[in-house]
């Protein structure tokens, strides 16, 4: 996709008033012309600024590098080289403070031409430190077994400030859903000494283990976090196994969710307790399906209702529901799903349509419409997951060396990324060795990937990983999300280009990062609230993309197309190609598991993720699979 990435920060223009030692360097105006960043806790990072580059030269001149003199600036968005045109044209680039003293940092962003001059931006923030510290009584809760359907007692973390100044708690993150904290209003002043209680809950959809995380965000300290497990256990009496809030629901617009059991005899009839009614416009099935459109009267806010289920042998079970009603975004938020065209069939999810087909394409994640790793792939991915170790900067073991977890890919990918990491690194079970660095940035399309001397590698190799302290040959593992933003063609040459480029760009992480073994995959999420909206990879384009993903990695399981990751069978040339979270699900019509996408998890073009909702949803779905994934706990994990 040729995203431009997201500057959430605005600035004034200003004059550059810089000494140049070229007529080159002269006419290049940066907007603001410095910059003076709010003073800034250690170990927190200040909001991000967009600086403006434009060139008044009747030529076009390149910008071959951005760096600081000194390395508590840090370049957030922007490549280099990049080439800006003459007469006008212009670049962005943006910056973030991220002091590791208190004290003053006057410095300077160093842009260096092609012509061998450079322009000096100054920048200062301050580096402010607390004496306030943010302590958890406990950092992992094991929830014991579950039945669907029900709620465990409570389990409580006390966050105490054992420092001697003041601190407030300004969110709480937990994801995902099944785990629900209560019991405190934010923010909350925790002075000297004090302590405050955080209660949180456990209640399973579907028999099966939940893992997650709940981070504690503060003004003046680092995040910190508890990290949780749960595992959920088929009812005997039937239940409504879903949680009480349902998907949000956007005004006078098309809705639907569907309620699930556990336990009892089929069929199932449900029907509105006594007293309750739906959200004008919304209709419940006996078959527990709701749906409509909302009525124009029905405001934003949360609607409550309680709903009956009855099984074959007359058992019943009743459950207390919310919706809530947000406003319009600006998408086509009545595209609630999308149909195969010139078809009535919806499109399936590719972990749904196993051997079905999408016209003429079996699904499934993996060859012979299986999810399942095949044998031979999952042994290597183990195998390569439990050797992972860690790396000086030299690449070479280490036990004092650290290793890296790249995230590659466009503007989704950057910002599903960004909230990755936050979640991940205040997460008390990721490995302290692990350092994970978000090299993904609006533009980086596959097609911008198949090159190693992109200016989107070399970003990467010169700032992203130089950010973070670390090197090209300490990058051990990989998550790729890109696509090239496809909007038009026929199925399935629609992809195949996309497939080719995904084949080389996996090449080309094995020439730049020597030491990366395992690449990890996934596709897009629903953009049918994109359809008229934006020309952007929609829909069926946006699940089309999940093909040319399995078919790459077919291509290696064949031995096809030269992609050898194992040295015993011959030159290696590419990191082991493998999935990792498959999270398209198609609107709100959802999939098997109960994954749906609402108008509300995508910003108003439909193709962004929402901020934060629909980039926490993603987020949450990749820490899920790293925390998880027999491939990756051995490295992942904390042991």
């Amino acid at each position: 996709m040729n995203f431009l990435a997201t500057f959430r920060f605005a600035v004034l223009s200003t004059s550059l008033c810089l000494a140049a030692s070229s007529s080159f360097a002269n006419q290049v105006t940066t907007v603001p012309a410095s910059y003076a960043f709010k003073g800034t806790y250690v170990g927190l990072v200040a909001t991000t600024v967009a600086f403006t580059l434009t060139n008044a030269n009747t030529k076009s001149i390149k910008v071959n590098s951005v760096s600081f003199t000194c390395p508590e600036y840090k370049l957030a968005s922007g490549v280099t080289p990049i080439t800006i045109q003459a007469n006008g044209g212009i670049t962005h680039y943006s910056v973030y403070f991220a002091p590791d003293l208190a004290q003053a940092f006057n410095c300077n962003m160093v842009l260096a031409f092609d012509d061998g001059t450079s322009n000096n931006v100054a920048i200062q923030g301050t580096g402010l430190k607390s004496s306030a510290v943010a302590a958890l009584d406990n950092t992992s809760f094991i929830f014991p077994s579950t039945t669907v359907g029900t709620t465990t007692t409570t389990k409580t973390v006390n966050i105490q400030n054992t420092g001697t100044t003041k601190m407030n708690l300004t969110a709480i993150n937990i994801k995902p859903p099944n785990f629900v904290a209560s019991g405190t209003a934010l923010p909350v002043l925790i002075q000297a000494g004090q302590r405050v209680a955080v209660n949180v809950t456990y209640s399973p959809t579907a028999a099966h283990a939940d893992t997650g995380v709940m981070t504690f965000v503060y003004d003046s300290v680092p995040a910190n976090g508890v990290s949780m497990t749960g595992v959920g256990v088929a009812s005997v009496p039937v239940a409504i196994a879903n949680l009480t809030a349902l998907p949000t629901a956007t005004q006078s617009s098309a809705y639907q969710a569907s309620l699930t059991t556990s336990g009892g005899t089929s069929p199932f009839t449900f029907v509105l307790a006594s007293g309750s009614t739906l959200p004008s416009g919304l209709n419940l099935s006996s078959a527990g399906l709701i749906s409509g459109t909302l009525s124009g009267s029905v405001g934003t806010g949360t609607y409550s209702f309680t709903i009956k289920v009855t099984d074959a042998r007359s058992g019943t079970s009743s459950k207390a529901f919310t919706l809530a009603v947000a406003a319009k975004t600006g998408a086509a938020c009545n595209t609630i799903f999308f149909d195969v065209p010139s078809t009535s069939t919806p499109l399936t999810a590719l972990n749904d349509l196993a051997t079905g087909t999408y016209q003429g394409s079996e699904g499934g994640l993996y060859p012979n419409g299986s999810d399942v790793r095949p044998a031979q792939t999952d042994a290597d991915a183990v195998t390569f997951g439990s050797q992972i170790t860690a790396l000086n900067s030299n690449g070479l073991p280490d036990p004092n060396g650290v290793y890296v977890l790249l995230g590659v890919g466009e503007s989704t990918a950057l910002d599903e990324f960004g909230q990755f990491v936050s979640l991940a690194n205040a997460d008390p079970s990721k490995n302290k060795k692990l350092v994970i660095v978000n090299g993904a940035q609006g533009g980086a399309t596959p097609f911008q990937l198949t090159s190693t001397t992109s200016a989107y590698w070399n970003t990467i190799l010169n700032n992203y990983l130089v950010n973070s302290n670390v090197t090209a040959k300490q990058v051990v593992a990989a998550w790729i999300e890109d696509t090239d933003g496809i909007a038009s063609g026929m199925f399935p040459s629609d992809v195949t280009t996309l497939q080719s480029e995904y084949e080389t760009v996996a090449r080309d992480l094995h020439t730049l990062f020597p030491n990366l073994t395992i690449a990890y995959f996934s596709s897009r999420f629903y953009a049918g609230y994109s359809n008229g909206i934006s020309t952007v990879n929609p829909e069926p384009y946006a699940y089309e993309v999940s093909f040319a993903v399995k078919w790459a990695i077919q291509d290696q399981i064949n031995g096809v197309n030269n992609l050898n990751y194992k040295s015993s069978n011959g030159t290696v040339v590419a990191p082991l190609m493998i999935w990792g979270p498959y999270y398209w699900s198609n609107g709100l019509l959802g999939r098997r598991d109960g994954l749906v996408w609402t108008c509300q998890d995508l910003s108003k073009d439909g193709t962004h993720p929402s901020n934060p909702i629909g980039q926490q949803k993603v987020a949450n779905q990749l820490l899920e699979y790293f925390k998880s994934d027999t491939s990756t706990t051995p490295w992942f994990l904390q042991h």
